[in-house]
């Protein structure tokens, strides 16, 4: 039982790598369209946010947030996941996102870690992104509850963090030091 229990977690670990590998290639494609874009953010233009020679002004440096988080857990092994990404495996369509930056991290454990930093274009698209992100981590402890108890437990640790329009998840044992730059950074 335990050498199936590790061989499903390693096919199903293949299964994801496989599936982010094929959303990379697509962003890669996306990204050669798409001309004067950074590759981490996809501003809507909805009119609604304040613009100034094409750059937000209030924005928090989502990507150099990621780069900190990255540097201070110590990730060695890690695959972003842009804007157009992350419809594929949370629902967040690009036109809720004003920008984001989100990556996986091979942490030698059945589930990768996942954190997701999104800012939404507005306060409905927040509230959307959070219920999205939400059934995230419940669908990882409901997967992870044959086989992997402390996935299971840090899943259910884990909480969705939003700061008006800024949404986080943080599936990681460096939770509590995620929440608290992701919280200093947006607040």
């Amino acid at each position: 039982m335990k050498r199936f229990a590790s061989l499903t977690a390693l096919l199903l670990t293949l299964v994801l790598v496989l599936s982010l590998a094929a959303c990379g290639d697509k962003n890669t494609a996306d990204d050669n369209q798409t001309t004067d874009q950074p590759s981490t953010t996809q501003p809507a233009d909805n009119g609604d946010a304040a613009q100034t020679n094409g750059a937000t002004t209030g924005s928090v440096d989502l990507a150099a947030l990621r780069d900190q988080l990255i540097a201070d857990c110590g990730y060695t092994d890690t695959l972003p996941v842009e804007t157009a990404g992350l419809e594929s495996t949370y629902g967040i369509t690009a036109d809720q996102v004003t920008s984001s930056a989100s990556f996986n991290a091979t942490v030698g454990t059945a589930f990768p870690d996942e954190i997701v930093m999104v800012e939404a274009t507005d306060a409905a698209a927040a509230q959307d992104v959070a219920s999205k992100l939400t059934n995230r981590l419940s669908a990882i402890a409901d997967q992870a509850a044959s086989y992997d108890p402390d996935s299971e437990a840090l899943a259910k640790k884990c909480e969705v963090v939003t700061s008006g329009n800024y949404v986080g998840m943080f599936f990681s044992s460096h939770y509590d030091e995620m929440v608290s730059a992701f919280q200093n950074a947006v607040g």
